[in-house]
């Protein structure tokens, strides 16, 4: 079993639903080796309510260091966080990202423009869903293009989670013009990209990213993927990760990376 989950949220983040301390036990339950928590820093998203989804990074990892020495005997737990992409706040984020002695930086575009795909709402704005999540890449490509202070871009398909009919009429094809070029600037900067395990309990057809993005991924001299469950509670932790292991050995790859201190290092999947 992958014995790795590098994608965690606990009640430091605004959506998280369990404590910090019940996700080690479960994680040390379920055979897990090494974690990492990602708690959300959304700054500048302007999500309803002051301080929403921007962790106290203080707190969470004086919590963190007392936990993890409590445990170390059992797991390694990891120092990690969530960035969420904003043009206009690149330069706070470079920062803040600076600022604290982050193991693992996952950068993610929880929203499109000033739009956020998780509402309904989202897909009022476009013609068809296609153009919704043209719209959604085209400013991921943006961002790839322009940030640098993140390991791995997390679940790079994250508008098809919510919109309509999800991934199910998804092709690589119809959105290559746009992917290709997405891939190529995170490639070209060293970077690797996430899979993500929780399309596969939230009812798709298969992880975040797609298949056939992250075939495409390789044939494009990707580095190994990094791999996360996003749970926010307990009983999600490395959910999905046998299915998981065997994409990613179909699609040909024999490691997946993981990060410390801000270090890439490769575990075997086998």
């Amino acid at each position: 079993m992958i014995k790795t989950d590098c994608h965690l949220h606990t009640t430091f983040s605004t959506d998280g639903i369990s404590e910090m301390e019940d996700m080690i036990t479960a994680a040390i339950e379920k055979g897990l080796e090494i974690i990492c928590f990602t708690e959300h820093n959304d700054y500048g998203a302007g999500f309803e309510g002051e301080g929403n989804y921007v962790v106290d990074t203080g707190r969470y990892l004086e919590r963190l260091r007392e936990l993890s020495e409590k445990y170390r005997d059992s797991i390694t737990v990891l120092f990690g966080v969530e960035i969420g992409f904003l043009e206009h706040v690149k330069a706070y984020f470079d920062e803040y990202v600076s600022s604290y002695p982050f193991d693992f930086v996952i950068g993610s575009s929880h929203t499109a423009g000033t739009l956020d795909p998780y509402f309904p709402e989202y897909y009022t704005h476009f013609k068809t869903t296609c153009d919704a999540y043209r719209y959604y890449f085209e400013s991921e490509l943006n961002r790839a293009r322009i940030f640098d202070c993140y390991d791995s871009y997390g679940h790079l398909d994250y508008a098809l989670r919510y919109g309509p009919g999800g991934n199910s009429e998804f092709t690589y094809e119809k959105y290559a013009d746009l992917l290709d070029p997405l891939l190529e600037a995170v490639i070209e900067r060293g970077k690797v990209i996430e899979v993500n395990s929780s399309g596969l309990r939230k009812g798709m057809n298969g992880p975040n990213p797609a298949v056939s993005i992250i075939k495409r991924y390789r044939e494009l001299g990707g580095l190994p993927l990094t791999i996360g469950s996003d749970a926010h509670e307990t009983k999600d932790i490395a959910s999905g990760f046998d299915e998981i292991k065997n994409i990613l050995l179909d699609c040909g790859y024999k490691t997946y990376s993981i990060f410390e201190k801000r270090v890439r290092r490769e575990i075997p999947l086998r």
